[in-house]
């Protein structure tokens, strides 16, 4: 076996990890997006943010959440759909807790399969 006990459990324990960066950041990001929109009163058609004032990653950030059905697009221009906000909210909460509770596990796992052996 090229490699040991000890690097495989390195190596799971930094994919958990990268894993849980990777979900708390794209949560972040679409925090920020949603403030930012709110803050720029960008509730309704009317008062639509045009696509091209945001950055490429709030631009990802809004295509991600146009599909989720928090923002509505139209003419390339992006606005808040106020009745989605609420059950999105909820879901991504449940959605952060779980991830927290399944890290939580793998790494009591993979500490149980190291000192078990």
């Amino acid at each position: 076996m090229p490699f040991g006990r000890g690097f495989v459990t390195a190596a799971l324990l930094i994919l958990i990890v990268l894993s849980c960066i990777t979900v708390a950041r794209r949560l972040e990001r679409e925090r920020r997006l949603i403030a930012k929109l709110r803050a720029r009163g960008a509730v309704d058609a009317e008062h639509a943010i045009p696509l091209v004032r945001l950055s490429d990653d709030e631009q990802d950030t809004a295509e991600s959440l146009v599909h989720a059905g928090v923002l509505r697009s139209r003419n390339e221009r992006c606005y808040i759909a106020s009745e989605e906000l609420g059950p999105f909210r909820r879901k991504r909460a449940r959605l952060a807790l779980s991830g927290i509770v399944a890290a939580v596990f793998l790494v009591f796992l993979v500490a149980g399969l190291i000192l078990w052996r």
